[in-house]
Protein backbone atom coordinates (compact mmCIF):
# COMPACT_ATOMS: atom_id res chain seq x y z
CA UNK A 1 0.00 0.00 0.00
CA UNK A 2 1.39 3.43 -0.98
CA UNK A 3 0.99 6.82 0.11
CA UNK A 4 0.81 9.76 -2.76
CA UNK A 5 1.53 12.45 -1.08
CA UNK A 6 1.18 15.89 -3.45
CA UNK A 7 3.78 19.40 -2.75
CA UNK A 8 2.87 22.31 -4.13
CA UNK A 9 4.88 25.55 -4.27
CA UNK A 10 3.10 28.98 -4.47
CA UNK A 11 6.38 30.88 -4.89
CA UNK A 12 6.76 28.75 -8.57
CA UNK A 13 3.18 27.50 -8.82
CA UNK A 14 4.67 24.36 -9.47
CA UNK A 15 3.98 20.21 -8.03
CA UNK A 16 5.74 17.58 -6.82
CA UNK A 17 4.79 14.05 -5.97
CA UNK A 18 6.33 11.79 -3.68
CA UNK A 19 5.15 8.45 -3.16
CA UNK A 20 5.75 6.64 0.43
CA UNK A 21 5.58 3.13 -0.11
CA UNK A 22 5.33 0.21 2.40
CA UNK A 23 7.42 -2.90 1.55
CA UNK A 24 7.64 -6.16 3.27
CA UNK A 25 11.08 -8.80 3.02
CA UNK A 26 10.28 -11.71 4.22
CA UNK A 27 13.84 -13.93 5.53
CA UNK A 28 13.34 -17.47 5.96
CA UNK A 29 16.63 -18.98 7.28
CA UNK A 30 17.95 -20.99 9.70
CA UNK A 31 22.01 -21.06 8.75
CA UNK A 32 24.36 -19.40 10.73
CA UNK A 33 21.98 -18.83 13.82
CA UNK A 34 19.27 -16.54 11.93
CA UNK A 35 15.72 -17.17 12.82
CA UNK A 36 13.04 -16.99 10.55
CA UNK A 37 12.76 -12.80 10.29
CA UNK A 38 10.34 -10.43 8.84
CA UNK A 39 11.52 -7.10 8.37
CA UNK A 40 9.74 -4.23 7.20
CA UNK A 41 10.71 -1.15 4.80
CA UNK A 42 9.39 2.15 3.85
CA UNK A 43 10.80 3.22 0.68
CA UNK A 44 10.52 6.94 -0.70
CA UNK A 45 10.41 7.40 -4.53
CA UNK A 46 9.99 10.62 -6.72
CA UNK A 47 10.70 11.90 -10.22
CA UNK A 48 11.47 15.22 -8.87
CA UNK A 49 14.69 16.54 -9.09
CA UNK A 50 17.07 18.17 -6.64
CA UNK A 51 17.67 21.98 -6.99
CA UNK A 52 20.68 21.46 -9.76
CA UNK A 53 18.43 18.87 -12.06
CA UNK A 54 20.24 15.58 -10.42
CA UNK A 55 18.03 13.16 -9.82
CA UNK A 56 16.30 12.37 -6.12
CA UNK A 57 17.52 8.70 -4.95
CA UNK A 58 15.19 6.65 -3.63
CA UNK A 59 15.08 6.40 0.22
CA UNK A 60 14.55 2.94 1.99
CA UNK A 61 13.42 3.35 6.06
CA UNK A 62 13.69 0.26 7.99
CA UNK A 63 11.96 1.87 10.64
CA UNK A 64 10.96 4.07 13.44
CA UNK A 65 14.88 4.78 14.66
CA UNK A 66 16.30 5.31 11.12
CA UNK A 67 16.21 9.05 11.65
CA UNK A 68 16.22 11.47 8.56
CA UNK A 69 20.01 12.70 9.02
CA UNK A 70 22.44 9.72 8.59
CA UNK A 71 20.29 7.74 11.51
CA UNK A 72 21.98 10.48 13.90
CA UNK A 73 18.95 12.82 14.05
CA UNK A 74 15.55 13.83 12.51
CA UNK A 75 15.99 16.41 9.99
CA UNK A 76 13.11 19.23 10.79
CA UNK A 77 14.48 19.55 14.41
CA UNK A 78 17.86 18.95 16.47
CA UNK A 79 16.63 15.79 18.36
CA UNK A 80 18.17 12.19 18.38
CA UNK A 81 14.95 10.91 19.40
CA UNK A 82 13.14 8.24 17.27
CA UNK A 83 10.13 8.74 15.69
CA UNK A 84 6.61 8.25 17.61
CA UNK A 85 5.20 6.93 14.79
CA UNK A 86 5.33 6.24 11.17
CA UNK A 87 2.79 9.87 10.60
CA UNK A 88 5.62 12.22 12.15
CA UNK A 89 8.78 9.64 10.41
CA UNK A 90 6.94 10.13 6.93
CA UNK A 91 6.34 14.16 7.48
CA UNK A 92 10.30 14.04 8.57
CA UNK A 93 11.56 12.47 5.46
CA UNK A 94 9.06 14.82 3.60
CA UNK A 95 10.60 17.88 5.02
CA UNK A 96 14.38 16.65 4.49
CA UNK A 97 13.51 15.57 1.04
CA UNK A 98 11.86 19.12 0.62
CA UNK A 99 14.43 21.15 1.90
CA UNK A 100 17.23 19.35 1.75
CA UNK A 101 20.21 19.56 4.24
CA UNK A 102 23.84 21.09 5.03
CA UNK A 103 26.91 18.63 5.81
CA UNK A 104 26.60 18.03 9.15
CA UNK A 105 23.63 19.33 10.19
CA UNK A 106 23.02 19.36 13.52
CA UNK A 107 26.72 18.22 14.13
CA UNK A 108 25.50 14.74 12.15
CA UNK A 109 27.77 13.06 9.69
CA UNK A 110 25.55 13.67 6.80
CA UNK A 111 26.15 14.66 3.69
CA UNK A 112 24.69 17.64 1.81
CA UNK A 113 21.75 17.28 0.15
CA UNK A 114 20.11 20.16 -1.98
CA UNK A 115 16.32 20.90 -1.59
CA UNK A 116 13.56 19.66 -4.22
CA UNK A 117 13.69 22.03 -7.21
CA UNK A 118 10.09 23.22 -7.85
CA UNK A 119 11.09 26.04 -11.01
CA UNK A 120 11.17 24.88 -14.14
Amino acid sequence: MAISLGIYSNGNASSKTVTADFVADFLASSSNGVSNQTRYFFKFSTGAKHSDNTAIGVKVVEGLDDLALNHEKQSAQNTANNYSDIRSMVVDYMYDLIHGHTEGQYLTSVRAQLPMKFSR
